[in-house]
């Protein structure tokens, strides 16, 4: 990735009206060679061909070590690329929101899980709408919200597919992986309008520490009562259909369990930073284009800050400019420092490499799409801001 000093071409300015009004249509003016060093900025770019390694290498793990993976949607947003991980394999998408699902929904996909519990009778009638339209599973932790649940799917006539959600150590939800979560899957298998499908952990806990010996151990650990939890079910006659845990940073090792079934891993297909440290071996397909604004001894300033780069866990990284690194983020500025003398100009672009995938896509409405320098196609993020 090398800085570019990038000429203004007049005609462009009519490009960026006709996306921002939606009136772009994908492999119209973009076959004319556009370059990804022509965009205005900040823009979020997608390596198309990075984004579909990713998603082959995801599959043949999965065909490999027999482990079905339901990708989490929650990161990318983008039913574009839900499709194309369905096609290469996974069983579903898994979601963390209502919202996203029903965006789903809308556009076809039909084996969604939600990866989160939901409370109040609003939420629980959408849940509950869901599942007369799709195949749905949900997550449950409580033991009146799951009585609510199975009310309202009897009223409807409608059955809905539930996975028990034990914590195994994160302390956000999920019910203890002994006596509560025997008798929350006792009453889930006994209610008329529901239907026990089995248990649902995530280490999350543990999934950004850095590979070797001492994660792996701890992550078995962890899940060992999940295992013990799932024996002692199905030894009472309570059949587990499926468990499932794991992010991107944990599959390779909870994917090998004999008691796991399903992982649902979401950054990998994008990548960041956060999950590179914790050893997952994918390709960078995602990165914030920036323009350098203003330069002085020492330092560089772009126009991508806070609103653009998503600033927990860390900063982001500068690609392909060893020399640069961040010194802090403000609302509008990303402010670099830069190490001994840089050819890098004013007007000259960079681009970023973000620290965290989800919250920084969560700032863009859309992908610039390209391959190689030359974008190729703008894809819309369906359910941005889907947080309901």
């Amino acid at each position: 990735m090398e800085a570019k000093i990038i000429k203004v071409d007049i005609q462009r300015p009519l490009f960026y009206n006709v996306v921002r009004e939606g009136k772009f249509t994908p492999g119209g003016k973009l076959s004319m060679g556009l370059s990804k060093y022509d965009l205005d900025t900040p823009a979020l770019l997608l390596n198309q061909e990075a984004l579909e390694r990713n998603i082959a290498k995801m599959a043949a793990w999965s065909q490999e070590m027999d482990c079905a993976v339901r990708p989490h949607f929650k990161v990318h947003r983008t039913v574009r690329i839900a499709r194309q991980q369905l096609a290469a394999g996974a069983v579903g998408i898994t979601c963390a929101k209502l919202a996203e699902a029903e965006v789903l929904a809308e556009h076809g996909v039909e084996n969604v899980l939600l990866a989160n519990e939901v409370a109040g009778e609003r939420k629980i009638s959408r849940l509950v709408s869901l599942a007369e339209r799709i195949n749905f599973v949900v997550f449950v932790d409580h033991l009146e919200v799951t009585r609510q649940i199975a009310r309202t799917a009897r009223r409807r006539g409608v059955t809905v597919e539930v996975l028990v959600e034990v914590d195994v150590g994160m302390h956000r939800c999920g019910v203890p992986p002994g006596p509560e979560a025997v008798q929350l899957a006792r009453l889930v298998a006994q209610e008329e309008g529901l239907r026990f499908r089995g248990l649902a952990a995530y280490e999350g806990h543990l999934v950004a520490l850095e590979p070797g010996p001492e994660k792996t151990r701890q992550i078995k650990e962890a899940l060992q009562p999940l295992g013990e939890l799932r024996a002692q079910l199905e030894a009472e006659g309570l059949p587990v259909e499926m468990v499932c845990a794991a992010g991107t940073g944990s599959f390779m090792i909870t994917g090998t369990l004999p008691y796991v079934d399903e992982v649902h891993p979401g950054t990998y297909a994008l990548m960041d930073l956060l999950y590179a440290k914790a050893g997952a071996p994918f390709e960078f397909a995602m990165t914030v284009l920036a323009t350098v604004i203003s330069k002085r001894p020492g330092r560089l300033i772009t126009d991508a800050g806070l609103k653009a780069l998503h600033p927990v866990f860390g900063w982001p990284q500068v690609g392909g400019q060893d020399n640069l690194t961040v010194r802090f983020l403000s609302a509008e500025h990303g402010v670099l420092n830069a190490q001994g003398q840089t050819e890098v100009q004013v007007g000259d672009k960079l681009e970023f490499i973000p620290y965290y995938a989800d919250g920084t896509i969560n700032l863009f409405e859309r992908w610039y799409v390209i391959r190689g320098e030359e974008v190729v196609d703008v894809w819309p993020m369906e359910a941005r801001g889907c947080s309901k």
